[in-house]
């Protein structure tokens, strides 16, 4: 079993927003999907299409507010300054609607109760004529690494919405917000793909107290209603069962939890694993690890990225 001194300072750094009842705050990043460590001037060229332009303008804001650690991950350069850059950014954007007419079956009334005139006691099927909308949004982005012309990053992303409406029924939303939207979707989409991402999670803990002894169970049981308002000090009592005491699976992960969030991810993974081979079935012990392991990459990518950038 790891020793519990690094699980007890990791967790006595996380003091900061208590998370909600039962879980712990986990934080992180995903790291950029494409290879982009060495591209640090990225320039946004117009998109083509009827709304390129603002495509473009969407994205090159997106990118520019892209941050690790605090700092900017890319500094963006106006394509029309000539300025040196490393990576150029270019694609198209293109939105299309297409109607046609449909036919929606109603029933209508044709004969009313004579005592009760909103009472129907015969009624036949109808037709009604509507329109069936589609709309579809479809965008290719392209990056290229200027120093020797390699195709780093290409995607094609596409949206489609279909409604009908008829006389008794509009359409939830215009062609108008629904391409907005799409476009606003996909530009975050290639946001996340060319620069890390953050995300800060509430993970439900394990409840199971089952094989712990009466005083361990109810000191369990405390811990558990501690993460509603101090998570470090229900991963400090978490930790002190384990003094003296193999761990249950459920205890072991909860202890997984308490490392990765106070970011001992060496710990976090050595209490994971013992969870597994204890028995636990938990699902979130492969999504937690799943997660380390992205984080760690992000990480490795920064420090690669920060060498080129002169940054300590």
């Amino acid at each position: 079993m790891r020793t519990l001194r690094p699980l007890f300072a990791a967790t006595l750094l996380c003091l900061g927003t208590p998370a909600v009842a039962e879980t712990l705050p986990i934080s992180g990043s995903d790291p950029a999907a494409a290879n982009v460590n060495d591209l640090l001037r990225l320039s946004v060229d117009r998109f083509e299409g009827e709304d390129g332009s603002a495509f473009a303008q969407r994205l090159e804001a997106a990118l520019g507010d892209a941050r690790f650690a605090g700092l900017s991950y890319y500094r963006i350069v106006a394509p029309e300054s000539g300025a040196p850059i490393d990576g150029l950014l270019t694609g198209t954007t293109r939105a299309s609607v297409d109607e046609v007419p449909v036919t929606e079956k109603r029933k209508k009334c044709t004969e009313y109760d004579p005592a009760d005139k909103n009472k129907c006691v015969k009624e036949i099927e109808v037709d009604i004529r509507c329109r069936r909308r589609t709309i579809s949004v479809a965008t290719t982005a392209r990056l290229v690494a200027i120093q020797d012309g390699t195709i780093r990053y290409t995607r094609p992303l596409n949206a489609r919405d279909q409604q009908t409406y008829c006389p008794d029924r509009s359409a939830s939303r215009t062609v108008d917000d629904y391409i907005d939207w799409a476009q606003k979707d996909q530009v975050q989409a290639i946001r996340r793909d060319l620069a890390p991402t953050g995300y800060n999670l509430d993970v439900r803990v394990d409840e199971n107290r089952k094989g712990l002894s009466k005083p361990a169970s109810e000191s369990f049981k405390e811990a558990i209603r501690l993460t509603k308002s101090d998570p470090a000090a229900a991963c400090a009592t978490w930790a002190s069962l384990t003094s003296g005491a193999e761990p249950t699976a459920a205890l072991a992960f909860n202890l997984g939890l308490c490392a990765e969030m106070g970011r001992d991810f060496d710990a976090a993974t050595d209490w994971y694993g013992q969870a597994q081979r204890l028995g636990s079935k938990n699902r979130d012990i492969g999504e937690g690890l799943a997660r380390i392991e992205r984080h760690r990459r992000a990480l490795a990518d920064w420090d690669a990225r920060k060498r080129l950038m002169g940054v300590n």
